[in-house]
């Protein structure tokens, strides 16, 4: 759809992913996630201010999501970015900002070791790559 906030965000998950039904019947997966931007201040690197995102996998891929994230996590997300506003009990305005996950990924940790390629791998033949 036309004018829609798309974004791709890199963060920790907060919380651990909560699987659950809508009134409706579909499956939604729930969890927090923050992430924390570098900034260049006097020449030095400093972290910025934490941004908070409440975040949604729905269908299919909310129990996979639900099986496979952790709080703590480092994971990679892309999809709709939205901002929820409410009144809160104190009568003061509040801002959420939300994305509904078209997909996600953990982010490895560093890998200390070499990868290595075994020589006796099988070469493909370009004629058959779809890619070539």
């Amino acid at each position: 759809m036309a004018g829609e906030g798309i974004i791709t965000v890199v963060g920790n998950l907060g919380t651990d992913p909560e699987l659950r039904h809508t009134p409706n019947g579909l499956i939604v997966t729930s969890f927090t996630m923050a992430n924390t931007p570098r900034i260049k201040k006097n020449n030095e690197w400093q972290d910025a201010e934490t941004i908070w995102f409440r975040c949604f996998v729905w269908g299919k891929d909310a129990t996979g999501a639900a099986n496979e994230l952790r709080k703590g996590h480092k994971v990679l997300l892309s999809g709709k970015f939205s901002i929820e506003t409410w009144i809160d009990k104190e009568g003061n305005n509040q801002k959420s900002l939300q994305i509904n996950c078209d997909s996600y990924g953990i982010v490895p940790k560093n890998v200390t070791e070499p990868i290595t390629i075994p020589n006796d791998r099988p070469i493909e033949d370009p004629i058959d790559d779809p890619w070539a």
